[in-house]
């Protein structure tokens, strides 16, 4: 599941915790994606995470702080949850490092 923040970011919400990432792509294929959790500069958590592809790979699960409950119920209520893969993005949302809000035919409905 992606939040769309405040300022318009894309963040990742796995297991109640939000991460973020500066959507530059790395690796042979342009695929792989690093996080990093949203406390990591307020409480210094250092959670991480690493996207191939829409594969998912935890590379430090330890958060120093509580989950982001009530964030990613806001965003439900809002409607700035989005659920959808990795791979649905575009060359176009690559390049700018946003991601369009609209309506994605591999989007799927809500978990």
């Amino acid at each position: 599941m992606f939040l769309i923040s405040r300022k318009g970011g894309t963040l990742l919400a796995i297991n109640n915790f939000l991460y973020r990432s500066n959507l530059k792509f790395f690796g042979k294929s342009n695929n792989i994606l690093y996080w990093e959790c949203v406390q990591n500069r307020s409480v210094k958590c250092r959670s991480r995470l690493k996207t191939v592809g829409d594969d998912l790979y935890v590379t430090n699960d330890v958060h120093n702080h509580m989950g982001d409950n009530v964030r990613i119920e806001a965003a439900k209520v809002s409607g700035m949850l989005i659920h959808r893969k990795l791979s649905s993005l575009t060359s176009a949302d690559r390049i700018q490092g946003s991601w369009k809000l609209e309506d994605d035919p591999t989007a799927t409905p809500d978990q």
